[in-house]
């Protein structure tokens, strides 16, 4: 499986503007949905850039979202099938309810702002995210902006499928648009992105992956498990839920760099590990029990 180079950089001016166009022609993601009913299984929704179209004089990109099976609509937990999109001077706007609403601002710097016109049944009428820091990704030649985001006003179960990262071309890494929140089935992160330049994997398998479970196994804990994250100290602290002993670092190439033990009160010592980007594997007597991605800042 090819495999992006994945580094965070921290001399970029922060003023720099978006260079790298979002969705273009033939661009896939791939996000992992849980379907609720069976619990022990572990699916996907597939997000294409299928063509273009024109909509109030504007030329759009369509976009179209199908879970593993095909389908268009699952529950609730999205609203727009097809999602048209145009964007200008590193703004996409987004077309639903008769109108254009700004869906992401690649040029917003630290401490700026922009309001998302939120979907039918969501809390509010519209979902404020806030830049709280931003660095830099290198990508198969190319630097994107990645944006660290919040969303004042809400608090994390409020927001479960719109992710705390946003990444210059490719969108948010929880999903492309926010999600109703507490809606089932629930979409709940990037597995995977490319285009005709890009070839990014937040996973090690497969992106169209279906995962099924056993009876006695229990499914495998994603996102969420780690903290502070990012984090610029030398401590790490495990989620008081997850009974583990170990965890594995591996790099964006999918290398080993480190395996450590988890110390009293669930910390684990990070005093030799570079900044950098990690995809953190953590383990109970050797068997897998949760993955994370962890962001290293230089300290």
């Amino acid at each position: 499986m090819k495999k992006p180079a994945f580094l965070l950089a921290f001399f970029f001016p922060l003023f720099l503007t978006a260079q790298v166009e979002f969705a273009p022609l033939g661009a896939t993601w791939y996000y992992d949905l849980d379907p609720w009913l069976p619990w022990w299984k572990i699916v996907y929704v597939k997000v294409e850039v299928t063509g273009i179209d024109t909509i109030q004089g504007r030329v759009c990109k369509r976009i179209e979202s199908k879970d593993h099976l095909g389908n268009s609509h699952w529950g609730c937990s999205f609203y727009y099938p097809v999602l048209h999109t145009f964007e200008k001077d590193g703004r996409v706007y987004s077309f639903h309810d008769d109108d254009f609403y700004l869906l992401y601002d690649f040029n917003a710097n630290v401490g700026e702002s922009w309001t998302i016109h939120n979907p039918p049944l969501s809390i509010g009428d519209s979902l404020v995210v806030r830049v709280d820091s931003i660095s830099w990704m290198e990508l198969n030649g190319n630097s994107l902006r990645v944006q660290h985001v919040s969303t004042p006003g809400y608090e994390p179960w409020e927001l479960l499928e719109w992710g705390p990262t946003i990444i210059e071309g490719i969108g948010n890494t929880g999903f492309i648009t926010p999600q109703f929140p507490t809606c089932d089935p629930w979409i709940y992160g990037l597995r995977c992105y490319q285009d005709d330049t890009h070839d990014l994997h937040f996973v090690d398998y497969p992106c169209d992956t279906v995962a099924m479970y056993s009876g006695t196994q229990s499914p495998i804990l994603r996102g969420g498990l780690l903290s502070p994250n990012p984090v610029s100290g030398n401590t790490l602290v495990l989620s008081e839920s997850i009974d583990a002993d170990r965890v594995v670092l591996q790099n964006t190439l999918g290398a080993t760099q480190k395996s450590l033990e988890i110390q009293a009160g669930n910390r684990v010592d990070l005093e030799e590990i570079p900044p950098g980007v990690y995809f953190v594997q953590v383990f109970k007597t050797a068997r897998l029990i949760g993955v994370d991605k962890l962001v290293v800042l230089k300290r």
